[in-house]
Parts: structure tokens; C-alpha cells; sequence
């Protein structure tokens, strides 16, 4: 028997009511909501209960009161704020410049309020500078204003020693920015550690942004760092949520310089077993039923033990792995097509972060090179039967459909191969490291 919930009380009735006339536009910013002695009247209750459901928007952020005027339908004209920019490439010019441009572009009139201040930091500021108890900062403190009304603040945080004297130390636009100051100081930061929670105001907070009830909080902590790895800036941005739309950018990273394959040792097991399983999740989601077994990783140790198995890097993280051994598998291959002169491929898996820059052809070409150093002719593998795509993928790398060798209790057996000396010439070169045994 179904059980229903709870009625839902009158006033929280009259909260919903109104909510969805203000989301679907029948009230729009800066109207007038009916009064409450209207609203008990439409809904034939106490003044009270009204009042009660007034306090739900007010408290949601979705209306303001402004007695005695009444309540009115709270206008909401958000900046977009992009913590990406900070380091971004402009020229010289006052520290605020870009938020004032930005101001200006949307028509809108910016300000802001600074003062300078040496004290003891808080423990999250004295954490990410990594100060001793004891020592001082400086903070910048800003609040800027947008048509009159104060959008944000904006404290900066710099440990005293490293500015003491210079002119972040005075309460005015820096006209070639704080960062530059910094970087003139010797303290070049080179990159930046963002941080953002979202949380009810301190009092304070409130007080410094003029905030009504029920209006979160984003707390935007960037923390800037010099190339040795100092922490020389920690700044706390207080967003108000009704006023601010955080807007991050992503560029896709491009690997412009050369990657590390090398031999697999020993330790390395579970990254080609992790390497290979992320890869049978991928097949799954995408209801391809290749590799959903779990990873045989004593064929694998084999592997690695037989100095087989490789592993490709960028910036000492892997990425890919490939096996090449002269194993032709007795299921697939005909006694006559064993005794050719080939290498083959197995478990070529290229993370899914890095797909689609032909990290994939690039491993192909690398072990067409190998097969050649080792006096082989031809270049060859398996593909699994059913996955159409990835045998096209073959077949658009050069490769020949020799035969699909259909055997009971194999899922793969659609045979290629292609001349060992082919090459697609594409992707990232990979710089091999060490060298294969069978060289040594």
C-alpha cells in the first residue's frame, strides 16, 4: 500500500506559489509581491501565516524586504567572474583595470574601496603561506563596488618580510599591479593553486557586502606560487551568490614536446593492470562487451618479466602501454603465417584524458620501428571481433584485414597487419629510453 507524505503546511503552499510565479517570470525583478494582508485574504488565512511565507523567499535570497514599502522581487544582475584571467597576458595598467573594463563593457559603473593592514594571518592564510606562528602579513583589502553596490572582496594576503617597504604596502592602485610588484621583489609566481567553497557569510562578511538573509557565499582562495615552489600570495575572494556567475575556461593540453616510452619493470604491474581496466570500464559504458573479464595479470607479469611490455609517459605519468612480442597465437594464426618474420601487438591502451592525440598511431609507429630493429617484415595483431570502430581504426593506420578467425570461447581473431617499415608520421614522438632486451 503506498504511503503518502506529509501535506506540505500553508505557508510553505504560499512560498511555492509565489517562487514559481518569480522563476517563470510572472514576477519580475523589482515587483511588488501582493501584501501580506492580500496574500492572507487570496489564501483565506492569519496575517501571520502570510508573513511566514514571505520569510521563505526572503530567506532564499528570491525576494527583499523594504518596509513599509512591502516586499519586493529581488533583481539579480550577476557578474561573471573568471578566475582564470589573473595571468593572463595585458599591459600594464592599474591592478583593477580589468574588472573596470569589464564594467565598462556591460555599461555598468565600478569602484572600489582599499585599505592596507600588517597583522597576525588566520590559520587558512598562514597554512597556504606556510608561515611560522608569529610572523606577520600584509592584506590588501578591497571591496569593489558595481553600480553603487558592493559585488566583492577582494583581501590579499603577502608575507610582511618579502614587501615590507614596497608599495603594496600602500592603500592605493598599484598602477602596474601587485603581481608585478611581487615579480620585481624577486617572488615571480608561476603558477596558481584555486580553491572555491560555498557557504553562509561570516557577520562580517555580511556587513563588508551589505547582504540580506539567505544569500550564500562563494569563497574563491587563490594561492600564487614562485617557480621554486614559495608560496608568496594568498588571496580570499568573497563572492556573493546573487551577484557573481563563476565562468572557468579549459583549454584541451596539447604534448608538444616528446614522450618517454620505456620497459615496464616489475613495479609496474598495477599501473598497466589499471591502464588496461580504466579501458574495459570506458568499452563497458559504451556497451561494448570487449575486455569485460578481469585483466590476466600473470600473462601480463610474463610480459613485463620477458621485457615485452612498455610503457609511454608524459611528465613522468603514464599514459599508455603497449606489448610487442614475436608470440603468434596458435588460434589465430596458421602454422605457415607463424614461421613469417613478425612482431605483434597486444594490449595497446592509451589513457581516455589524452585520446585524440594520436598517442595511439604514434605507438603503432613506434612498434613498427621496433619490429625493424628486430629484423622483423611485418607488423601484427588481433582486434576484437565485434568492435567495428576499433577495427577501422586499424584499417585507417595502414593496416590489412588478413581474415576474421572465428574460435570457440575467443571474443577476438580480426587479424591485421601491415608492413613493418610503414609509418603514418603523426602524433608525438616517443623518445625510448631504455632498450629492448633483445638489443642488449
Amino acid at each position: 500500500m503506498a504511503v503518502s507524505g506529509r501535506a506540505r503546511a500553508l505557508y510553505q503552499r504560499i512560498a511555492d506559489q509565489l517562487r514559481v510565479q518569480i522563476t517563470e517570470g510572472a514576477l519580475r525583478p523589482g515587483d511588488r509581491l501582493p501584501t501580506e494582508a492580500e496574500i492572507a485574504a487570496t489564501w483565506d488565512t492569519t496575517r501571520s501565516t502570510a508573513v511566514q511565507g514571505l520569510k521563505v523567499l526572503v530567506n532564499e535570497g528570491l525576494i527583499i524586504s523594504d518596509r513599509p514599502r512591502g516586499y519586493f522581487v529581488r533583481s539579480r544582475r550577476p557578474m561573471v567572474y573568471r578566475p582564470q584571467g589573473e595571468f593572463r597576458k595585458r599591459p600594464l595598467s592599474p591592478e583593477m583595470d580589468l574588472f573596470l573594463t569589464q564594467m565598462s563593457e556591460e555599461g555598468r559603473e565600478a569602484s572600489q574601496r582599499i585599505e592596507v593592514k600588517v597583522e597576525a594571518p588566520s590559520r587558512q592564510v598562514r597554512e597556504r603561506l606556510q608561515m611560522q606562528e608569529g610572523e606577520l602579513v600584509v592584506v590588501r583589502r578591497r571591496v569593489r563596488f558595481v553600480d553603487g553596490v558592493p559585488y566583492n572582496v577582494n583581501d590579499s594576503h603577502f608575507p610582511l618580510a618579502l614587501v615590507q617597504g614596497s608599495e603594496i604596502m600602500n592603500p592605493d592602485d598599484i598602477a602596474r599591479g601587485a603581481n608585478i610588484v611581487l615579480a620585481e621583489l624577486g617572488y615571480e609566481q608561476v603558477r596558481a593553486l584555486d580553491e572555491i567553497q560555498v557557504r553562509m557569510p561570516t557577520p562580517d562578511e555580511a556587513d563588508r557586502l551589505q547582504l540580506g538573509p539567505g544569500t550564500p557565499v562563494a569563497i574563491h582562495l587563490c594561492t600564487g606560487y614562485t617557480k621554486a615552489g614559495r608560496p608568496v600570495r594568498s588571496v580570499v575572494n568573497v563572492l556573493p551568490g546573487d551577484r557573481h556567475v563563476i565562468t572557468y575556461e579549459r583549454l584541451r593540453p596539447q604534448i608538444e614536446e616528446a614522450l618517454v616510452i620505456r620497459l615496464a619493470g616489475e613495479e609496474d604491474l598495477h599501473t598497466v593492470v589499471d591502464l588496461w581496466g580504466h579501458a574495459a570500464s570506458w568499452l563497458q559504458e559504451r556497451g561494448i562487451d570487449q575486455w569485460q573479464y578481469p585483466p590476466r595479470e600473470e600473462r601480463i607479469a610474463a610480459n613485463i618479466e620477458a621485457g615485452e611490455c612498455w610503457i609511454v609517459e608524459a611528465d613522468g605519468a603514464p599514459v599508455a602501454t603497449i606489448t610487442v612480442d614475436e608470440h603468434a597465437d596458435p588460434d589465430f594464426w596458421s602454422p605457415s603465417e607463424t614461421k613469417e618474420s613478425a612482431l605483434y601487438v597486444h594490449r595497446m591502451v592509451v589513457r581516455r584524458d589524452v585520446a585524440g592525440l594520436s598517442i595511439g598511431s604514434a605507438l603503432l609507429d613506434w612498434a613498427g620501428e621496433e619490429a625493424v630493429r628486430q629484423g622483423k617484415q611485418l607488423l601484427r595483431l588481433d582486434a576484437w571481433r565485434t568492435n567495428d570502430a576499433l577495427q577501422q581504426y586499424y584499417r585507417d593506420r595502414g593496416f590489412e584485414h588478413v581474415r576474421t578467425a572465428e574460435v570457440d570461447g575467443r571474443h577476438s581473431g580480426a587479424l591485421f597487419q601491415r608492413p613493418a617499415t610503414y609509418k603514418r608520421g603523426i602524433g608525438p614522438e616517443l623518445k625510448t629510453v631504455a632498450s629492448s632486451p633483445k638489443e642488449a
